[in-house]
């Protein structure tokens, strides 16, 4: 199995953890309550020892060679008969029930010249009592099936006394020889070991519990095959680039819950890496000035605010101005994670009236706390320290959905996106999903760079088809993918220590 086959196998292991404990606990559970509910068993075992030599064929000198394959399976034929339980229930006048009863109420098994009687009751007593009345009529029971052929013999040569003459001694002789021979049939069995006690065989916790945890862990097997074969959404870099045939620039894990905004410090250092990893790859892939970035995914929910909140702030860390817009008409949220005030204007001041685009804006800080101030009404320019240029961010918001989308308003927000983005490096855009609204397709007509971003075990194979047939129409742009949500990877264990 190849290194993606076992990546693939941990993955389904780890998200179905949780159903596997479930199962596995349930059929304990529920294994243990069924064998109280059943009640007590017992089980108690006689043995019969058989002779290892055929008294009969020494004392008649028969020299006949028998399979003893053959004589095992005669044995086992013969342990099992109707007529030996038959036996039993006869010579306990009915006491312990039926002869099918007892049949049902014992296993036989035979073990080289051992045949075991086992009994099986929710009664102590009544388990020892029917192994040993099976096993106790059983040598007489050989006996007689072993000497019938003899008995008819003597009835033969008794026949020939009444009417022989001459002849008479011969046939006393052989009359005699028979009937030892009859006696020497019984001699098969030797031992009849008794059952003293009967074992408690349920309700067995330990074995109960095993045997739960094995049913439990087996269906949990079937259910995940089950799930895993009608489950087409996406949890891996290979898939997205084998459905969007794009290739993957980022992957970051599932944030702490609240946290949308990675902070500075030592708090945030093992996820803004993830962001600052994923702003070094995109600035190996654009060189304009200014790069335009759209971010989108193919249906909500699936991180996409987060992603380009943070690769604007990671993008900004690398020493570059970077303006943060939100477009996303339906469902605007980048003022949220940026704590602006939600009665400030936004975006659609601009695409409604003639308004300074740079009065909009506001400055965000890059130390790590969530902290936000109104800009300047003129661009930026790079600030220094100790003779080092720092990088800038800004943030547009939209105060409010823009039910009639972007494309009625495409040449004034291209032309306040070229104003605001002339002293900038990099203008990062939180788009609607791909699938909903057409404003991505519009935006690709002046965009460097569209960012796909898909939540790990979210979206579908289908829909992410879906995209790739819209990706089509996005001409001469630039496409990559982020898989976000990731479950924890051994990759980030050293900032642990």
């Amino acid at each position: 199995m190849n290194t993606q086959g076992i990546e693939t196998l941990k993955a389904v292991a780890r998200r179905s953890l949780w159903l596997i404990v479930l199962l596995v606990v349930a059929g304990i559970v529920l294994m243990n309550v069924l064998r109280h509910v059943q009640g007590a068993e017992y089980q108690a075992s006689s043995r019969v020892i058989l002779s290892p030599a055929d008294l009969s064929q020494q004392f008649s000198g028969s020299s006949v060679y028998i399979d003893p394959d053959l004589v095992d399976q005669t044995e086992k034929a013969l342990s099992g008969s109707p007529q030996l339980f038959a036996a039993a229930a006869q010579r306990w006048k009915g006491t312990l029930g039926p002869a099918s009863q007892l049949r049902d109420s014992t296993a036989v098994s035979k073990s080289g010249t051992t045949i075991t009687f086992t009994a099986t009751s929710t009664d102590a007593d009544r388990a020892v009592n029917i192994a040993n009345a099976v096993a106790r009529a059983y040598p007489a029971f050989r006996a007689n099936v072993a000497g019938a052929a003899i008995e008819t013999a003597i009835n033969q040569v008794q026949a020939q006394l009444r009417g022989s003459g001459s002849s008479r001694a011969d046939l006393e002789q052989q009359l005699n020889r028979l009937k030892v021979l009859k006696t020497l049939t019984s001699g098969n069995v030797l031992l009849v070991v008794p059952a003293n006690s009967a074992a408690q065989t349920r309700p067995a916790p330990v074995r109960d519990s095993l045997i739960g945890a094995l049913l439990g862990f087996f269906i949990a097997m079937i259910l995940i095959a089950v799930r895993e074969a009608v489950d087409t959404r996406v949890r891996s870099e290979e898939e997205i680039e084998e459905v969007l045939d794009v290739p993957v620039v980022g992957t970051v894990e599932t944030l702490p819950r609240h946290m949308r905004l990675v902070p500075g410090g030592r708090q945030g250092e093992r996820f803004g890496d993830m962001y600052a990893l994923l702003a070094a790859n995109i600035a190996q892939e654009t060189g304009s000035h200014p790069t335009v970035i759209a971010v989108t995914s193919a249906t909500a929910q699936e991180g996409k605010t987060t992603t380009a909140s943070n690769l604007a702030a990671a993008l900004a860390r690398r020493n570059k101005n970077v303006l943060l817009v939100d477009l996303d008409t339906r469902k605007p949220a980048v003022g949220k994670v940026f704590q602006i005030p939600t009665d400030a204007p936004g975006i659609e001041q601009i695409l409604t009236r003639k308004v300074n685009p740079s009065s909009l804006t506001w400055v965000a800080s890059l130390n790590g706390a969530v902290n936000v101030t109104p800009s300047r009404a003129s661009a930026p320019t790079g600030l220094t320290r100790n003779g080092n240029r720092e990088g800038t961010l800004r943030v547009l918001p939209l105060k409010s959905s823009l039910r009639s989308g972007i494309s009625a308003h495409m040449e004034r927000l291209q032309a306040a996106l070229s104003t605001l983005g002339k002293d900038e490096d990099y203008v990062v855009i939180d788009t609607p999903p791909a699938l909903a609204l057409p404003d991505v397709t519009e935006l690709a007509k002046f965009v460097d760079m569209v960012i796909v971003v898909v939540r790990h075990g979210r979206v579908s194979r289908r829909s992410l088809t879906a995209l790739s047939r819209v990706q089509r129409s996005w001409d001469n742009v630039k496409t990559g993918a982020v898989l976000v949500g990731v479950p924890r990877q051994e990759t980030y264990s050293y900032y642990e220590e």
